[in-house]
């Protein structure tokens, strides 16, 4: 059994790709029995049960992945979820709100405070001519709304996953209206499909091969998204399959780089944000310490199909110390 913890409480489209190439049997061909796994962070993060070895594959975030760095423990990303990062103001026509500097005087849920989240809000705001401080700012707590929570009138805007909580409301999907952060604040991958070191040194093949198998489900989720959904639909009984095609249409663009390779991490992108997080007071660790990591081969994609990047340097005394 391969178990991969996903990395939200419940799967949603952006795991559509590995759903649809477990239901295809791209697992099992190479003899794989891939377990997918989610729920609440009672025992942890899913990068610290990656850590403690509780899982052999999970989905992290690069302030994650950068702290958890540690001899043979140390983990190791091999793909990308998304070529740009997920989140946005999410708000309906009602409000009146169609570009950022419209936040202000608004109210606007920030989802457990999460202080990165202020700081790209300012940012968005500010380079479009608004003033950050007329915006009142509100923490809902270990609550994470989605447009519902706007419909009800608890809020103006929110910012939370820009191709998943828009779609969850009442009212009809050309009411929604979206502001993503991708082009305009700190881009980023969204997660990173991550290993621990000792699991790829011992067994890089597997690896490989999980990466092959899940770049073939996302191809196929992007050629025929109705098989994706009926893939998806057994673990997300509870939503509707109009909602998880609308959603799909939104995420799946972003799975792809300008090749139309799945999982391609830009090192480039994945230093400017790292240096971005350390500007801003928001990464894990000291931030030389960071790019020492990246440098390392933390982030590879010498795992993916059809690369010949060179492997990650074995782990040496410098690494352990």
């Amino acid at each position: 059994m391969l178990r991969v913890r996903l990395e939200y409480a419940h799967p949603w489209t952006n795991h559509a790709g590995m759903y649809l190439a477990r239901e295809r049997g791209y697992y099992a061909d190479y003899g794989m029995d891939v377990e997918f796994t989610s729920g609440d962070f009672f025992r942890g993060d899913p990068a610290y049960l990656l850590a403690g070895g509780e899982v052999d594959i999970a989905l992290v975030r690069l302030n994650q992945l950068l702290f958890h760095q540690q001899g043979e423990s140390s983990l190791i990303s091999f793909a990308v979820m998304n070529q740009c990062q997920i989140g946005g103001i999410i708000t309906n026509t009602s409000t009146g709100i169609r570009r950022f500097r419209d936040l202000e005087g608004k109210r606007v849920c920030i989802p457990m405070g999460v202080k990165r989240l202020y700081t790209e809000l300012k940012e968005a705001v500010e380079r479009d001519g608004g003033d950050f401080s007329k915006i009142v700012t509100i923490d809902p707590g270990e609550w994470e709304p989605d447009i519902r929570s706007v419909e009800r009138g608890k809020f103006d805007a929110f910012i939370n996953v820009a191709w998943w909580e828009p779609y969850q409301g009442s009212l009809p999907f050309d009411r929604v209206v979206v502001l993503p952060f991708a082009d305009d604040v700190a881009p980023h991958h969204s997660y990173y499909v991550s290993v621990r070191r000792e699991m790829l040194d011992r067994n890089p093949e597997l690896v490989r091969h999980f990466a092959d198998a899940t770049a073939r489900g996302y191809a196929l989720a992007c050629e025929r998204p109705d098989e994706a959904v009926h893939a998806l639909q057994p673990a997300l009984c509870h939503i509707d399959p109009e909602v998880l095609r609308a959603s799909l249409d939104a995420v799946t663009p972003s799975w792809f780089d300008d090749q139309g390779n799945w999982g391609v991490a830009n090192l480039d992108m994945v230093r400017s944000y790292t240096s971005w997080m350390a500007k801003h007071g928001h990464l894990s660790v000291p931030e030389d310490r960071a790019m020492r990591a990246i440098d390392g081969d933390c982030v590879t994609n010498a795992l993916l199909p059809n690369r010949s990047d060179p492997m990650p340097r074995p782990l040496s005394l410098e690494d352990v110390g």
